[in-house]
Formats: C-alpha cells, sequence, structure tokens
C-alpha cells in the first residue's frame, strides 16, 4: 500500500474515532529558556558544537553544555514555540535551549505524542500569528498556546499520523535540491493529507 492510501484509509478510520479535546498547557510540560542576548550567541557559537540555541526565526547558535546553565538545558523531544516576530513552531530532539522570551513543550503523559502535538500545531500556525499581529511587534504570550485546546485521538491513532506525515517530511526534502515540480506537488499533497488528518472540528468523534 503506497502512502496517499495508507493517508486515506487512515482518514477513514480517525472519521469516527473518539476525540478529547484539552488545553495544551494540561497535557505538556512547559520549560523556559536561558538568559543571552543575540551578541552573545554570535561569540559563543562553535561550528559543530553539540547544544543548539534557539532564537527567532532561523537563527540559532551551537555552544557547548558548559556554556549554558544546566538547568536551562532541555533534553526531551519538545516543541519550540518562536513568539516573536515570525510566529512558529519547530520540533526538536536532540539537547538545546533557547532565548528565555520563547518557550517549549514537552510530554510527560504516556497518551501523547509530542510530535503529533507538533505537527497539529503547524496547522494552526496562521491563528496565532492573527493573535500576535494585534501588538506593535508581532508576539504572542504563555497563555495564548497553554490555554488553546488541542484534540488528543488515542495514541496509536497519534503514531500512524506522525508516521504519515514523517513520510511526506522525508520526500520532500529528497526532492528538495533537484525535482522543483515534484517537489510543489508533494508539498500540496502534504498540506492535503496534514489539514485532512489533523481537522477533528469536522470529524464525527471531534467534541469542542
Amino acid at each position: 500500500m503506497d502512502m496517499q492510501s495508507k493517508a486515506k484509509k487512515l482518514i477513514e478510520m480517525i472519521q469516527t474515532a473518539p476525540v478529547e479535546w484539552k488545553p495544551l498547557g494540561e497535557v505538556l510540560v512547559r520549560t523556559k529558556g536561558t538568559k543571552i542576548t543575540a551578541g552573545q550567541m554570535k561569540e559563543m557559537h562553535k561550528d559543530n558544537a553539540p547544544l543548539k540555541i534557539f532564537a527567532g526565526g532561523k537563527t540559532f547558535a551551537l555552544v557547548d553544555f558548559d556554556d549554558v546553565p544546566d538547568k536551562d538545558i532541555h533534553r526531551e523531544p519538545s516543541i519550540i514555540v518562536k513568539s516573536r516576530g515570525i510566529i512558529e513552531f519547530e520540533y526538536y530532539d536532540k539537547p538545546f535551549s533557547h532565548k528565555n522570551e520563547m518557550w517549549s513543550y514537552h510530554s510527560v503523559n504516556k497518551h501523547i505524542y509530542i510530535k503529533y502535538v507538533y505537527y497539529f500545531l503547524k496547522t494552526q500556525e496562521n491563528y496565532f500569528r492573527n493573535i500576535g499581529s494585534k501588538m506593535q511587534m508581532p508576539q504572542i504570550a504563555t497563555p495564548d498556546t497553554d490555554n488553546y485546546k488541542i484534540p488528543i485521538p488515542s495514541l496509536e491513532t497519534q503514531q500512524k499520523i506522525v508516521k504519515i506525515l514523517d513520510k511526506f517530511t522525508e520526500l520532500e526534502a529528497t526532492l528538495e535540491a533537484t525535482l522543483e515540480a515534484e517537489l510543489a506537488l508533494r508539498k500540496r499533497q502534504y498540506r492535503y493529507y496534514r489539514d485532512l488528518l489533523l481537522d477533528f472540528d469536522n470529524q464525527i468523534g471531534g467534541d469542542s
């Protein structure tokens, strides 16, 4: 069975599956960042260093573990909330930290697959950007994400959704260098199936 057929089969399966809606802050653990400036990040950066410090947009620094207080280093697979400027979510599964105006989430709940939550939040970025656009500098606050309700299907369904979306992501990366037209098609397919797989509002089992 090819990837599209698997995605369609999963969509059919979850259309009647029970889905629970809970605030993000109730099901995930929110963590803080580290106090560091853009200038310090630039000075501390070392190519191939093991610890990644995230800032807004695509900005980051690679540093040594000794450069950051141990309490500010996160080692769990996490969703990083880039809360200022271009508001977006990033998934990272290696040791990291981030500037202290940002925050991140990880899961200690055996019924929550953190990467599933990441994929769902990626579909909601425009919602959070609209909230942020009301400020002089686009930004959101922790209650905006803590109080946001997310759909929680069974763990098995979460894992199947992630497996399919990971495959599309891997394929997109493989095609990126040489197959422009095919890449555009796969991106459209990815967005189409992502939105269908995660559109719990319009499914029978959804309960907002």
